[in-house]
């Protein structure tokens, strides 16, 4: 359920939030569009049968209006605080707290797609199961070439690139000096990619596992739901200590990294960042006057 559930609900959960972040006019066609593209994704990873198909929609349309009127408001505050911190130096804590902000968005968002999973789990068929484990390994090949493949030094580099990418999608380009402490932060990184692909197949595989337990047990709607709750709650800990405590490491490095590269921005910099994000809320705006006015 890590693929297509955790993946899927993290898409409408972030994705939603600052969807399309490196071309802010396209954001309220992505967004409207956003239960057709879901729609395509996990089907990708299903092939839905034609008895599943409208039930699917359903509840992708509901699942879509319930974020348009319920979390859109919540975003849109998210990113005005955000933007108001734009202009000044911040603190680590401070990073750390948008960052909760939005972990916590993505759990009510989790639970939001469980009913979903409810509802499509028991109408699976063995076939459909086995494709999603197909997709998993394809996936798996992707992100082993991303961040095992290479030598160490290869794969801080990459990471280097793609975070100098997206930061200056909202800086504007860096000087040699704010892409030295870039490279500074990820050298220094509590990232271990051997630890988040051991956790990425124990999630693959739990899914697998719960998938077919409910499908061959016919398991009751109680249990069925029992068994999704379960998962969702591995997915966000669980029991699981030693990653947690791998996770709030990196969150930790993420925070003191953000607040360390915002520190280092000139003026013009920061206008610019305030100014993306604005227009990012520009469009949040119209997308809630939008659903007030078709409600």
């Amino acid at each position: 359920m890590r693929y297509p559930l955790k993946t899927a609900s993290r898409w409408l959960g972030v994705a939603l939030l600052l969807l399309a972040l490196s071309a802010c006019s396209a954001v309220r066609l992505s967004y409207n569009n956003a239960q057709e593209i879901m729609y395509w994704w996990l089907n990708s990873y299903v092939h839905f049968t034609a008895a599943q198909k409208p039930a699917i929609r359903e509840e992708l349309h509901t699942l879509h209006t319930w974020h348009r009127f319920q979390e859109i408001p919540v975003y849109i505050q998210l990113l005005e605080l955000m933007q108001s911190m734009a202009g000044s130096d911040i603190k680590s804590e401070q990073a750390c707290n948008v960052i909760e902000d939005i972990r916590h968005r993505y759990r009510v968002m989790s639970m939001q797609f469980e009913p979903i999973i409810e509802r499509l789990a028991p109408t699976l068929e063995p076939e459909q199961i086995d494709h999603i484990k197909k997709h998993f390994e394809k996936n798996n090949r992707k992100w082993r070439e991303e961040w095992l493949d290479g030598a160490q030094a290869e794969r801080n580099e990459r990471r280097v690139k793609q975070t100098i990418k997206r930061a200056e999608k909202f800086y504007g380009r860096l000087s040699p000096q704010q892409r030295e402490i870039i490279r500074d932060n990820i050298q220094h990184s509590a990232f271990n990619p051997e630890t988040s692909y051991a956790h990425r197949l124990q999630l693959q595989e739990d899914a697998l596992l719960r998938l077919n337990r409910i499908v061959r047990q016919n398991l009751a709607d109680a249990d069925i739901k029992l068994e999704i709750a379960a998962y969702f709650d591995q997915f966000h800990g669980g029991e699981d200590t030693a990653y947690k405590i791998y996770l709030d490491k990196m969150t930790h490095d993420a925070c003191e990294s953000f607040a360390r590269l915002h520190n280092a921005t000139s003026t013009e910099q920061r206008q610019k960042a305030a100014e993306k994000l604005g227009n990012y809320l520009a469009d949040l705006r119209a997308l809630k006057s939008s659903a007030q006015i078709t409600e």
